[in-house]
């Protein structure tokens, strides 16, 4: 089967209009408005919560519909003493490279 690529198959009600890209709060269960916001917010609560989106709808394609040329790995390290876990995403690409150094997703 064919790798989905599409954006809106990973993240739920992603749209674009050619110069902006719009992606409402609520693809993000684990983003909270006030952290989302851009002048008081927290990138990192930003960063996990997207980063988390896109492996969590990896997770759920089938496999044979997963692309090969993108693969995002989790693991988790459990510091109970602490009471905190680390969490560690790996996000690999296969590129290409342009003249100007720019990388670009092969194909599937």
């Amino acid at each position: 089967m064919a790798a989905t690529v599409t954006p809106s198959t990973w993240i739920s009600s992603w749209a674009e209009d050619a110069t902006t890209i719009t992606v409402p709060i609520a693809s993000f269960p684990a983003l909270t408005a006030t952290e989302a916001d851009g002048t008081t917010g927290d990138i990192r609560k930003i960063a996990l919560a997207v980063v988390d989106r896109l492996y969590r709808a990896q997770q759920a394609l089938a496999i044979d519909n997963r692309p090969t040329r993108m693969v995002i790995s989790k693991s988790e390290a459990v510091d109970a003493t602490n009471d905190a876990v680390t969490v560690t995403y790996s996000l690999a690409f296969s590129c290409s490279t342009s003249s100007a150094g720019l990388f670009d997703v092969r194909d599937e």
